[in-house]
């Protein structure tokens, strides 16, 4: 299998892993507040609710690794693969470096790979 590919498939199941616990995070305190001000949800409304939570949560990950990856770029902190250097450098001081290469592996085209 292609490093590529590999990174890819990584990165998508840290964005469903972060996905699916910040929804069911989200879910049970949307249970908790319904039950606080005595509303009667059904199982389907709260199933709806996590689904729903998941998607949002998944786009924002998404967008917020995008936005931290293009400020890395602009500040320089981000080395693509080339003839000269075979793989990505991340600098050490880069604001939100975990959502740089979060965005990378999804993106590995984005630096060369």
């Amino acid at each position: 299998m292609k490093v590529s590919t590999v990174m890819r498939i990584r990165g998508v199941l840290k964005v469903v892993a972060i996905a699916m616990i910040g929804s069911r995070v989200l879910t049970a305190a949307f249970q908790f507040a319904a039950q606080q001000i005595a509303l009667d949800t059904t199982a389907m409304e709260i199933s709806i609710f996590s689904f729903v939570t998941c998607g949002l949560v998944s786009l924002w990950l998404q967008s917020d690794a995008r936005r931290a990856y293009a400020l890395a770029r602009e500040k320089n902190c981000v080395t693509p693969v080339d003839k000269r250097n075979p793989a990505v450098v991340v600098a050490a001081d880069c604001p939100k470096r975990w959502l740089v290469i979060l965005h990378i592996e999804m993106n590995p085209g984005a630096v060369g790979l």
